[in-house]
């Protein structure tokens, strides 16, 4: 998984105190689409209240679509992105959410420039 590079890896054109913006996507199953979001909408209220690195986090659904969801996060540095991945809730998340998707969600990660 992603989270488990990154504990090893430093961003290779990103200097160290640069932001790193995160966008990731999620496919509900079917008949879970409100089981997703009311997972995504808890986890977000967590990383915005509990991480002092993370500037911003927003859960969105696609227009037009229940089952499509997209994560938008931005954090102050490499470091509180890395540790973001090392969270309670994150390990929680991943573990209530994962029966309730249709594929294995997709992450980008951005450096901000």
């Amino acid at each position: 998984m992603v989270w488990e590079v990154l504990r090893e890896q430093q961003p290779a054109a990103a200097p160290r105190s640069a932001s790193v913006c995160l966008i990731v996507r999620a496919e509900a199953k079917a008949g879970q689409e409100d089981r997703v979001e009311k997972l995504l909408r808890e986890f977000a209220y967590q990383v915005r209240n509990e991480e002092l690195g993370c500037d911003s986090y927003t859960v969105t659904r696609m227009i037009g679509s229940d089952s499509f969801f997209a994560a938008h996060a931005r954090f102050v540095d490499f470091e509180a992105f890395r540790a973001h991945g090392e969270t309670d809730h994150m390990h929680s998340i991943m573990a209530r959410l994962s029966p309730h998707l249709a594929t294995p969600f997709a992450m980008e990660i951005y450096s901000e420039v």
